[in-house]
């Protein structure tokens, strides 16, 4: 009986320590879930400039430049000059021989001839008019053919001179001759190309901008061009008020410092405005989304993201311009979360952003619960 009882009692036992090891072992436990949400970093638009630049194509050239051509035809006798010399302004660089020369001389040489003799005429004229053997009439007459040779003379003297100055070709500015366009004994007309002549006292680089970046450029506006590696800075001195039928672009003029590195022709890269904004309200780019390319924020508004759709303005690589949809005292969620969508429940990485609007939600909820608290006190 009592080997029995021995039996029952080891059996409880055993039993025992099985659910105690089924409990504490073999027993699975309970998942417990626990809800995260995800976070995001939060700031208020700021107030600030952007400027884009776009690299264009020019050409420098000196800002003074002359073609040299005869103003009167003929055969080029003497040449002095040769392509590269350096001239100064009024040197002489050609000389020509012209047969419209020749026939003004002879008409300086009988002009002469009608001069004299009527200049005799007027002396004997007054020497009878003083005897008394000519007229009022006849010495007036004398006079009148005296005064209209001299003139007849100096008209022709003038248009000689004028005429022989024209034979010795002159460079019009000091420079550089770009080319000689002549050979001894050419004959040439006054549409003829003598030579070109580049002014060596400053450079400037020509090039062409659309409407957009002509809008955004001033005359003194500042400009970077770039040749070799080396960077050059300009000013704008001349903007084009109309389309260049070649190129579709208006025409642009800038001033270059003279410099070694920088010569007529040469095609330099440069640098300008694109487009700007000035005190702009702004946004990280990063903080932007597209909806069937309609752009929104995300704004944080009582511990969940609000979808805000803005209107855009210009934008660099790391901030937009903002027009509208947004107040300067919104929260904007700018970093990007697969997780986020309207309605989301987020937590601000930002402390004190997410505790000052935290902290306007609280006062918002303080202040409605005291106003029903008001309402219900004066309703008793």
């Amino acid at each position: 009986m009592k080997e029995k009882k021995k039996w029952i009692v080891g059996l409880v036992v055993l039993i025992l320590v099985a659910v105690i090891v089924y409990i504490r072992v073999l027993k699975p436990e309970e998942t417990v879930e626990i809800e995260t949400w995800p976070t995001v970093a939060a700031a208020n638009p700021q107030t600030g400039d952007i400027v884009l630049y776009t690299d264009l194509t020019g050409t420098v050239e000196p800002q003074s430049k002359a073609t040299v051509q005869a103003k009167i035809g003929g055969e080029i006798l003497e040449i002095f000059f040769q392509a590269g010399d350096f001239v100064e302004a009024g040197q002489v660089l050609c000389r020509i021989d012209s047969d419209s020369l020749t026939t003004l001389q002879l008409q300086v040489d009988a002009a002469a001839v009608q001069l004299r003799n009527a200049n005799s005429t007027l002396e004997r004229t007054r020497a009878l008019y003083a005897d008394g053997f000519a007229s009022d009439q006849s010495l007036e007459q004398a006079e009148d053919s005296a005064e209209s040779a001299q003139i007849s003379y100096d008209s022709a003297k003038t248009q000689y001179d004028l005429q022989l100055e024209y034979t010795q070709v002159a460079a019009p500015i000091s420079g550089l001759i770009e080319n000689r366009d002549i050979e001894l004994h050419d004959h040439i007309g006054t549409d003829t190309e003598i030579c070109v002549i580049s002014g060596q006292e400053q450079l400037q680089v020509n090039f062409g901008v659309t409407e957009r970046i002509l809008g955004n450029l001033s005359v003194g506006d500042i400009i970077t061009v770039e040749k070799n590696g080396t960077a050059y800075e300009g000013n704008v001195i001349e903007l084009g008020t109309k389309v260049n039928s070649t190129s579709g672009l208006y025409d642009v003029k800038a001033l270059l410092p003279k410099s070694s590195g920088l010569s007529n022709g040469t095609r330099v890269k440069l640098t300008v405005v694109l487009d700007r904004t000035a005190d702009a309200m702004t946004i990280p780019l990063d903080a932007v989304n597209y909806d069937d390319g309609t752009p929104f924020v995300y704004l944080y508004q009582d511990g969940r993201a609000v979808k805000t759709e803005i209107e855009s303005g210009i934008y660099d690589s790391e901030t937009m311009e903002v027009l509208s949809g947004l107040d300067m005292d919104d929260v904007v969620i700018t970093s990007w979360s697969n997780e986020l969508a309207d309605g989301q429940e987020v937590l601000v990485a930002d402390a004190g952003t997410a505790d000052a609007a935290g902290a306007d939600t609280e006062n918002a909820d303080a202040d409605t619960a005291a106003g029903e608290n008001d309402g219900k006190g004066n309703a008793e």
